[in-house]
């Protein structure tokens, strides 16, 4: 099949993996926004998930080809896939890991109806499907991954925080998000229920976490494939 995808600069390989990310990061931020239901979803970018789906769409689409295809622009390449690549998995490990649990108890309990299909498929889209697909693109496709250095692992991790800082002016302002019925887009960062100091530690224990991932990831990178 790949004999028929034309040459580009991230392989036929890369092509056929980033136009699958640009493809399904766009359904699933289509499906997800309810533009489908013709419906106006109110703080949708208060929500990390559609923020770093909206990230990895424009940068597989806009950002990465540019970058490919300049070579004055390569030195990025590494820093910039790892830091995109990085942010989209925690996207697939907190829902899976936090926030699964109590949507599958819901899931059983609500009925089987057209609405709940789309919600499923669209979940599996922007929660599984396109975190693996940037993945597999990074782990496969992306080059010169021996430049990644532990500085790397603390880079990548200004997304979160500046997410984190806009969640909380948000929460300020005073406006409620419909799916939550809080200014808080998850239960875990929702200081009105857990207290500032709860919340701070969940905050300090995530951010602990997605370092020492990002470490690990470069380790095992210079170990076994630079």
């Amino acid at each position: 099949m790949l004999a028929f995808v034309p040459d580009c600069p991230y392989g036929r390989s890369g092509a056929v993996l980033s136009a699958l990310i640009v493809v399904f990061s766009l359904i699933g931020l289509t499906m997800h926004r309810d533009f489908y239901a013709g419906k106006k979803r109110i703080g949708f970018f208060c929500f990390y998930t559609n923020l770093s789906n909206l990230i990895v769409l424009l940068y597989f689409s806009l950002i990465a080809p540019r970058l490919y295809a300049r070579p004055t622009l390569h030195a990025l390449i590494p820093h910039m896939d790892f830091a995109v690549m990085m942010s989209i998995m925690l996207t697939f490990c907190v829902f899976h890991g936090m926030i699964f649990p109590s949507v599958r108890i819901a899931a059983e309990q609500a009925p089987h109806t057209r609405e709940y299909r789309i919600v499923v498929c669209d979940n599996l889209i922007i929660h599984y499907l396109v975190p693996w697909l940037v993945f597999a693109f990074w782990l496969c496709c992306s080059p010169g991954k021996a430049a990644l250095r532990a500085q790397d692992a603390l880079y990548w991790t200004i997304l979160p925080i500046v997410y984190i800082l806009w969640v909380y002016l948000h929460a300020r302002s005073g406006c409620i998000i419909e799916e939550t019925g809080s200014p808080y887009p998850y239960p875990f960062l929702d200081v009105r229920v857990l207290g500032l100091f709860r919340v701070a530690y969940v905050c300090a224990m995530l951010y602990t976490a997605c370092v020492l991932t990002g470490l690990a990831v470069i380790a095992l990178i210079h170990l076994f494939i630079a």
